[in-house]
């Protein structure tokens, strides 16, 4: 503590502090009288705290009179007014005015300091990518706003992606487009939008009545008028071509009896291509009946696999344009003698004509009777005893009808069970089935081979119909007895109860 004087006395020249009497003790009391003694009244008081003073530096002192060079004695802190969209560094760094200052994406914010811009191609701040002037395009994989999307591509679902199954993306039947999107899988079994039909594994066969495409098997007889594919009517494959249904056997519209020479072929007519085509010179007579032995004479003449006529090549014909048989889908009917269309195995068909005086087609549709019925002319004459005619392979060792035209008592030779049984190669003769063609061998064997990637109907795989040759180009093709049909699909690979391979060699046919 200290002591702080209040006051001085003074007296003549003396002077007396504090908490001192008056007069000092160095003086003698004596020499002074007593009421010249003054008691000197001091006052103590406590003294102030006092604390450090941390350094201080004043702001600057903005001036709005400065001037451009700051020469009223503004000193060096002349400062910017920020929105007035002037940049004055270095107290802004950016200044676009009151409007854009702080609006998204304006790169100022409201303080004028610098932000991030998306779509400057510079990944910034919180901004998960920027591609520049790509940024939201489709499949970018970086939105408007800077922010990661989907890429359909990848081999990754993400986002609102149906699927994505990378470069199968939009390639047929992958069931997922180059969108992203769910697309139908034709063979599924399903019939799923843009489909007509879904057979599965059945689509392409004979009777499954739909495509490999997944499109329906729209022919002439099925009851059904499809004006798209050119008909005018259609009562059913059981009417079409009958006496007053007025419906002809391909689906026109029929009033009267035929005209030969109206280019129409109508029942009864084997062609006509109109009255100055019709003739000699021509495919067709002035009878409307072919001339000469060519596809399309409606005649399976070797080595023709079938021959619709006119029909050939059509929607409503298993025979393509050039004699061949088509992939195994159409009409799940079977052909029908009297309807006017000569249908494998038909020789001929003239309708509602077949047997009569104005026809040379028998009522069965199996042979034209231009010569006396015999035993060898290859049509089996029943008036004549015959149960069997080969023609000339009548007694031959490929052939189960004897010389005589009388059916042998089982297979010749080594074919038990109809195992390695051959076919004439003769189309009229060779009893393969509209889904099986009678082709040689490397042995010089004929026999009936089903299509590329079928085997037999209903038989198991090691059933003895049906096998498979041990021979370069043919290994993976099944061969049927004369008479079995092939229209299953045996495609899958091997092992599997639906392969191919399955069906045993035999190294012995």
């Amino acid at each position: 503590m200290r002591y702080s004087i209040l006051s001085t006395l003074f007296f003549g020249t003396a002077s007396v502090l504090a908490g001192e009497s008056y007069p000092p003790s160095s003086y003698p009391s004596s020499s002074y009288p007593p009421e010249t003694y003054t008691t000197v009244i001091a006052s103590y008081t406590e003294p102030p705290t006092y604390h450090p003073t941390p350094s201080y530096t004043p702001p600057p002192t903005y001036h709005t009179d400065c001037g451009d060079h700051c020469d009223d004695d503004c000193g060096d802190h002349c400062g910017g007014t920020c929105g007035d969209g002037i940049v004055q560094a270095p107290y802004e760094e950016c200044d676009l005015g009151p409007k854009l200052n702080g609006a998204w994406n304006s790169g100022c914010s409201a303080n004028c300091t610098c932000l991030p811009v998306c779509g400057d191609g510079k990944v910034e701040g919180e901004e998960a990518c920027d591609l520049g002037s790509e940024n939201g395009k489709w499949n970018s994989g970086c939105s408007s706003t800077c922010t990661c999307t989907p890429v359909c591509g990848n081999g990754k679902k993400e986002g609102d992606e149906a699927c994505d199954l990378g470069a199968d993306n939009g390639k047929y039947n992958s069931g997922c487009s180059d969108k992203c999107e769910i697309t139908p899988i034709c063979g599924n079994g399903i019939k799923e939008a843009g489909e007509e039909c879904d057979a599965g594994n059945k689509n392409g066969a004979y009777d499954s009545g739909c495509t490999t495409e997944c499109h329906l098997c729209g022919y002439c007889g099925d009851a059904i008028v499809d004006t798209a594919d050119g008909e005018q009517c259609d009562l059913g494959y059981l009417l079409n071509g009958t006496p007053g249904a007025n419906c002809s056997a391909t689906c026109t519209t029929e009033t009267c009896k035929y005209d030969c020479g109206n280019g129409v072929v109508e029942p009864g007519e084997d062609c006509d291509d109109g009255e100055y085509a019709n003739g000699p010179t021509g495919r067709c007579s002035s009878e409307c009946k072919w001339n000469d032995c060519s596809c399309g004479n409606g005649i399976t003449e070797y080595p023709e696999e079938c021959d619709d006529g006119e029909l050939n090549g059509s929607w409503s014909s298993h025979c393509n344009a050039n004699c061949t048989l088509k992939e195994p889908c159409g009409n799940p009917n079977p052909p029908r003698c009297g309807n006017g269309i000569v249908e494998y195995p038909e020789v001929c068909d003239d309708g509602y004509l077949n047997g009569g005086d104005k026809s040379n087609c028998t009522t069965d549709c199996t042979w034209c009777n231009t010569e006396p019925p015999r035993c060898g002319d290859g049509h089996i004459d029943y008036e004549l005893g015959e149960t069997c005619d080969d023609g000339a392979d009548n007694g031959t060792p490929q052939s189960t009808c004897t010389a005589t035209c009388q059916t042998t008592p089982s297979c010749p030779g080594s074919c038990p069970d109809s195992t390695c049984a051959t076919c004439n190669p003769n189309p009229f003769l060779n009893k393969c089935t509209i889904t099986t063609s009678c082709i040689n061998t490397p042995t010089g064997k004929d026999y009936c081979a089903c299509r590329a990637g079928y085997r037999a109907n209903g038989l198991e795989p090691t059933d003895a119909r049906q096998f498979r040759l041990a021979f370069p180009g043919q290994e993976y093709r099944v061969f049927v007895a004369p008479g079995v049909e092939c229209d299953t699909l045996c495609t899958t690979p091997f092992p599997g109860p639906d392969s191919c391979q399955e069906v045993p060699v035999k190294v012995t046919c």
